[in-house]
Formats: structure tokens, sequence, C-alpha cells
């Protein structure tokens, strides 16, 4: 039975950072395209793409990660928190690790890649698709048209 549970994490753990990666693709693909294609000035340009990666992460995670029960909107709110404070969070540990503590920007984006995916998939995980007593997650399946 542990092994059962240990397995599933794995496996749902893997589905996080799959859809992980590619909401990143997307997110630098779309910048990159609306800085070269409209002009876009960069910042704006890593707005959208930041907005065109949430809703594919968002969605991922809701139908993939997580296979979580319920309606679309009742995580929405609580996955937008928990990346606007991933966000503020790593923005101010650069800030506070190259211009407080003297450390090269490399190093701290580097740490930032390994520690901010663990911490959202923690707070995905035992937060935002929490799942209420007594429902499990429902299970992935391939639904073939008839």
């Amino acid at each position: 039975m542990i092994q059962s549970g240990l397995a599933e994490e794995f496996w749902r753990l893997a589905r996080f950072f799959a859809v992980g990666a590619i909401a990143t693709i997307i997110h630098i693909g779309v910048a990159m395209i609306v800085v070269a294609a409209a002009g876009a000035n960069p910042t704006v340009g890593a707005m959208i793409g930041f907005v065109a990666a949430f809703m594919v992460s968002y969605f991922g995670h809701f139908r993939f990660s997580f296979a979580a029960s319920g309606r679309y909107r009742d995580y929405l709110l609580k996955f937008a928190v928990s990346s606007l404070a991933s966000f503020l969070l790593s923005t101010a540990a650069v800030w506070v690790a190259t211009a407080i503590l003297g450390i090269d920007y490399k190093p701290a984006l580097i740490a930032l890649a390994i520690i901010v995916p663990i911490c959202n998939y923690l707070v995905n995980r035992f937060w935002v698709f929490l799942q209420p007593r007594g429902f499990s997650s429902r299970s992935l399946e391939i639904i073939t048209p008839e």
C-alpha cells in the first residue's frame, strides 16, 4: 500500500514538472514572439508571456497534474494567490541575494530554479488542489470518441 502511494506521488510530481516545463516554454516563447513580432517592450512581452503560461499551468495542473475534482473556478483564486506569492517571493529573494548579500545573480537564479518548483508543488499539492476529505483525485483516463 505504501509503495503504491509513493508511486502515485512520484507520477503526480512527474506530471507537475512536465506541465511546469511546458508553461515555461510557453512563457518564454510568447514573450519572444510579442517582442519580435509586435515590437513590444520586453517587460510587456514577459507579462503577456506570464499570463499565457499562467493559464497553461493552471489548466494543466487542474486537469493533469492533480486531476482535481470540481469546477475550474473552484481552485482558480488559490492558484492565483500562490502564483503571485511565488513571483513576489522569488523576486524578493533575488534582490536580497544580490543587493544585500552581494551574491552573484547566477547562483541565486539557479537556487531559485530548484527551490521555487519544489515549494510550488507543495503549495499546489497541499493547499490549492487539496481534495476534501472523502474525495480522491480522479484517475487519469483516456476518453476515445465513439
